[in-house]
């Protein structure tokens, strides 16, 4: 797997329990992203499949609202800290002390979102009842399984066998 794969799953995990309500649609001027749209669905397949009451939304979207910006402004950060740290991997001029110092902030950017998220998550998690839970940790492997089938089929496709 890929590192920009590997730094975005655990924040796909936390959406996935992030986006068990659907989130307000974009003003009728301004299309979705195929981000947002997929999110959308997701939101509404998860709120169904948890058979989630009108006070849970409520909560989880003030949740998810509150934590938005903070976890834009961190993925935002990750994405450049990786094209900072893909361009001196690049350069041939790089030092090493450049590299490892484009590394130690990719990696602290990675750790920061990762624990944004995790903060969120548990915050959703705990408006959840006990079966709720279960089951959002019994979708949360679903998905995570069939992810991993997709990447194995999608490695094999690039002749990079089944290792990884």
């Amino acid at each position: 797997m890929n590192t920009a794969l590997k730094l975005l799953a655990p924040f796909s995990l936390a959406l996935s329990l992030l986006a068990q309500t659907p989130a307000a649609p974009p003003a009728p001027t301004e299309a979705p992203t195929p981000l947002q749209a997929r999110a959308f669905r997701h939101a509404g397949f998860l709120a169904k499949k948890l058979n989630l009451t009108e006070e849970q939304k409520a909560a989880l979207k003030t949740i998810a609202q509150k934590h938005r910006d903070e976890l834009k402004a961190k993925h935002q950060g990750l994405k450049e800290a990786r094209q900072a740290y893909q361009a001196v991997m690049a350069d041939p001029n790089a030092k090493e002390t450049d590299i490892q110092n484009a590394h130690r902030l990719l990696s602290q950017r990675a750790l920061d979102t990762a624990l944004a998220a995790r903060s969120l998550r548990s915050e959703m998690r705990a408006v959840l009842t006990p079966d709720q839970q279960v089951q959002a940790d019994k979708l949360r492997e679903e998905f995570k399984a069939r992810h991993q089938e997709r990447m194995m089929h999608l490695r094999k496709g690039l002749g990079l066998g089944l290792a990884g």
